[in-house]
């Protein structure tokens, strides 16, 4: 019998993708995040290596593939790829269809079955899509202030959710520091939070709109759904979870 082959993954992104797809016996390394709160699958990777995103560390452990998103320039790649080790670049997305490919390019390098995953990803699609719409107005605020407009996984987040987004009707493109005045002057019916209490590993600004004190009181008082930064982390690989956790939030 054929083994399966060997794997490193060198950030928390790729991290995911690993942990989701590959036997503990595969695994060579993980990245030092895995295990942080925005770490989805931080509990599968207790007890797995931590190494290094660096050429000394990696080839130390003898790994046949590295599975890499941010972390990897094109200099360390090239060094691995010369002496063999095949590289699997996780695609920057926030659609579904380039997660699902990047389950089945990273599941077809480890040699494992992903058709039931993304069977599962694409049934809760479907039923989330089937549920009624709700006549409500949303927007995601991060520590730092920012919200996540047209072609953002945010904006998909919460149209699957049911809700319409606030910050695409303000006309934000990608991702936006929030208009404070606009917040004040027409604020949504609901907040969705994310990230406060990871403080420390994402970058937060006591001069932005969600460090503003009126802002704080005003999430007080309007109905604010905050949602575990791992289902947000990693360009929307798991932002129908997201999705999933947004809507039953709202029903309970």
């Amino acid at each position: 019998m054929l083994s399966t082959p060997t794997v490193v993954s060198l950030d928390y992104c790729s991290d995911q993708y690993v942990l989701e797809l590959a036997d503990r016996m595969q695994i060579r390394g993980i990245s030092q995040q895995a295990q942080e709160p925005f770490s989805y699958h931080r509990n599968r990777a207790t007890g797995l290596p931590i190494i290094k995103p660096i050429a000394e560390a990696i080839l130390a452990t003898d790994p046949e593939i590295v599975v890499h998103s941010w972390a990897g320039n094109q200099y360390l790649t090239s060094i691995l790829a010369r002496v063999g080790i095949k590289i699997i670049n996780i695609s920057n997305c926030c659609d579904y269809q380039t997660i699902f490919s990047n389950f089945i390019k990273v599941a077809e390098a480890l040699d494992q079955p992903v058709s039931s995953i993304i069977r599962d990803q694409k049934s809760l699609i479907f039923t989330l899509k089937s549920q009624p719409k709700l006549n409500m107005s949303a927007l995601y605020i991060t520590p730092s202030g920012t919200t996540g407009g047209i072609g953002t996984e945010i904006d998909a987040m919460i149209k699957l959710a049911g809700l319409k987004n606030m910050a695409v009707d303000l006309g934000y493109f990608g991702w936006r520091t929030i208009s404070l005045e606009q917040i004040i002057t027409n604020p949504p019916d609901i907040y969705i939070v994310s990230f406060f209490n990871d403080v420390q590993e994402v970058s937060h600004s006591y001069w932005s709109s969600a460090g503003n004190p009126y802002i704080s009181r005003l999430i007080g008082k309007i109905r604010t759904v905050s949602i575990p930064s791992r289902f947000l982390s990693c360009n929307g690989m798991f932002s129908v979870k997201a999705a999933e956790y947004l809507r039953a939030s709202l029903m309970q």
